[in-house]
């Protein structure tokens, strides 16, 4: 007897007990209506729905396979029709069932038309619950994988390496748009997806990939930014090897992601390593600092010792100890302002220069020398923090030409006051900040009988001469004041901040007693002062130098040697326009 004539005939219990028991599946015979009324069950088949019989089953109200369909699975239907009444010999679905106690379980159900009875059909089902919970769990893995690849902002392809291709994910075939890249690694070179400079790391990953020596491995790659919609064109290509049976490399698998940021603070940092290395060692000195978390990190360079191991690493401590063990006293203060960890915050995450700064530092046997300290601020590649790096760099001889430089722009070459120039630049720039309540002195000097001087014992005494009353000036005035040659045998003062006319008439006869020399019994040395007082003579240099001058007038018409200060009732000896100190 066939298994087709089973499906028409009584089957003995024979049957039963050997033949169909023994299937490893369980196994029916259906009418093929709607609901796959049962005609026929296995014991197998009867377990699956919790049932120990067709019978009870049956009793139970399950006379159809489809009676136990979990849900109104409308699709399942519409298939189950199609079929009836099509001439297909066979059908094959997946389906969710309900089992007795109200549990879920999964079938795989095939089908096959009777021969002897096409109104009949041969079913074997199997119970596949297991199998569908682990594709279910591979899908949801696989979905977890894609929205974390999603949400780092990687592109993902799978290189086939027999086909040369790569099979791109839904969301880089998006960004890329298109699915598949043919025919590597010639198309991409030809595409201009790669930059130039990257060309040669490109080859040499594919190369790589392709002999399968490295099971993983990554490449940094400058990507034209266009095709992806991405802020950066730099790229870290990380990769890993799936082997086939031969042992030999078959498929890759290769993600994209954007480090621009980092990889260029990492460029930054390189550049700044390569400008202190380039560096003579004993000419520098290189702080680092985690300026978020407020710590020094480390130092070379031999423009400063090696920190004390009992010294707090806060860099306020650091920044303390380098200035008061090597900074000139005048000049520590500016020291510690310029690298205070605040002030370089701020400006960093204002996006501001912190400039740079120039101090006298010890050096051996107590002598100083220039150098400027620079600051570079730049994000840790690795983090959120903010590094700084100041860099100490000996500037001596180059500063001390520039101050020579500077002299020689500023200063009357043979006195070494302040030239007429100078002066009259840095009086206005005084002049004009002026704070209220405040007094400044403008005072002319003239040597007295300078030419009887000169005729008398050369020029080359009255130079002397124009010395040493320069030297007197400047030695009893503060060291705010200017002093300046104007011109021959004239000098010019600014008094800062004068209190009174009573001490500025004190300072004025001061500086009359300090400045007078008997030569010889027919010669004296001597000046005559005239003084003008800003504001209330006036508040520009020309307007000063004018009352300034007509107050000198008056103190050589008074016999010279002697001071006036500007008051209205006194006359030019000429003209304003023949008096301009311009």
């Amino acid at each position: 007897m066939t298994i087709d004539a089973l499906a028409s005939t009584d089957l003995t219990t024979q049957w039963k007990e050997t033949l169909l028991a023994e299937i490893p599946c369980g196994v029916c015979v259906v009418r093929a209506d709607e609901r796959f009324t049962l005609l026929f069950a296995n014991e197998r088949f009867c377990g699956m729905y919790g049932y120990a019989s067709l019978e009870e089953a049956q009793k139970d109200g399950v006379l159809g396979v489809l009676d136990c369909l979990s849900g109104a699975d409308d699709s399942l239907r519409k298939d189950v029709l199609a079929f009836i009444h099509s001439q297909n010999p066979s059908f094959e679905k997946e389906i969710r069932q309900t089992r007795r106690d109200g549990t879920e379980f999964w079938v795989m159900l095939r089908a096959r038309r009777s021969i002897g009875n096409a109104k009949t059909l041969i079913c074997a089902a199997m119970d596949i619950t297991s199998q569908k919970a682990a594709e279910e769990e591979l899908r949801i893995r696989e979905e977890e994988y894609r929205i974390a690849v999603r949400q780092s902002g990687k592109l993902v392809l799978r290189y086939d390496i027999a086909k040369r291709s790569a099979f791109l994910t839904p969301e880089t075939a998006e960004r890329l748009g298109q699915s598949v890249l043919f025919e590597l690694p010639e198309n991409i070179v030809v595409s201009g997806l790669i930059k130039a400079d990257s060309m040669d790391s490109y080859r040499r990953l594919h190369e790589e990939i392709v002999s399968g020596k490295n099971a993983s491995g990554s490449v940094v790659l400058e990507l034209n930014i266009s095709a992806f919609g991405a802020q950066g064109n730099w790229y870290r290509a990380d990769y890993s090897l799936i082997y086939g049976s031969d042992g030999k490399p078959a498929q890759a698998v290769v993600s994209l992601q954007n480090i621009s940021e980092q990889y260029e603070r990492e460029i930054a940092y390189k550049k700044w390593e390569q400008t202190y290395a380039s560096l003579p060692p004993g000419q520098i000195a290189y702080l680092e600092f985690d300026l978020t978390r407020n710590r020094f990190e480390a130092a070379k360079g031999g423009l400063i010792g090696a920190l004390p191991e009992t010294l707090d690493r806060g860099m306020e401590s650091v920044v303390r100890y380098v200035a008061e063990r090597w900074a000139h006293e005048d000049d520590r203060a500016r020291f510690r302002t310029y690298a205070a960890r605040e002030r370089l915050l701020t400006e960093f995450y204002a996006d501001g220069r912190p400039g740079v700064l120039e101090y006298r530092h010890l050096r051996a046997k107590g002598l100083y020398s220039w150098v400027r300290v620079s600051v570079q601020m730049l994000p840790d590649p690795y983090s959120c923090n903010v590094r700084a790096f100041l860099l100490l760099q000996d500037i001596d001889l180059q500063k001390r030409e520039e101050i020579s430089l500077q002299d020689r722009l500023t200063l009357d070459m043979l006195t070494g006051v302040l030239n007429r120039k100078a002066f009259i630049e840095r009086t206005e720039t005084l002049l004009a900040a002026i704070e209220p309540g405040r007094a400044h002195a403008f005072i002319m000097v003239d040597v007295d009988h300078f030419k009887h001087i000169n005729d008398r014992f050369g020029h080359g005494y009255g130079d002397r001469v124009l010395t040493r009353i320069a030297e007197t000036l400047q030695a009893a005035l503060r060291s705010n004041d200017l002093v300046a040659r104007m011109g021959g045998d004239e000098f010019a003062l600014l008094l800062i901040n004068v209190l009174s006319r009573e001490a500025l008439v004190a300072k004025l006869l001061y500086l009359r007693e300090q400045i007078y020399q008997r030569v010889s019994s027919d010669v004296v040395i001597s000046c005559s002062f005239g003084a003008a007082c800003c504001p209330l003579d006036g508040s520009t240099f020309d307007e000063l130098y004018f009352k300034a001058d007509i107050a000198l007038y008056a103190a050589k018409e008074e016999g010279r040697n002697c001071a006036r200060i500007y008051e209205g009732s006194m006359r030019p000896e000429a003209p304003p326009e023949e008096q301009s100190g311009q």
